[in-house]
């Protein structure tokens, strides 16, 4: 049975950045599909599970501006 590689290779995008960030933009349309299908208990959970990804991508986003 053949593995799966460590690594997906999209050719077709041709930025780095953007191959790099692709499954983080995938993930948090996913939870906003979510949250738009959500009921009122599930609601506040996902929306604490959305906030906390995007939290971490800002923190991470001003981690690897460059110092001036």
């Amino acid at each position: 049975m053949a593995s799966l590689p460590s690594k997906l290779k999209l050719p077709f995008i041709r930025n780095a950045l953007l191959r790099q960030e692709l499954p983080w933009l995938v993930s948090e349309v996913v939870l906003m599909l979510i949250l738009f299908n959500a009921n009122a208990p599930e609601l506040w959970f996902w929306l604490v599970v959305l906030i906390v990804i995007l939290a971490y991508r800002i923190e991470r986003w001003f981690s690897s501006a460059p110092s001036k």
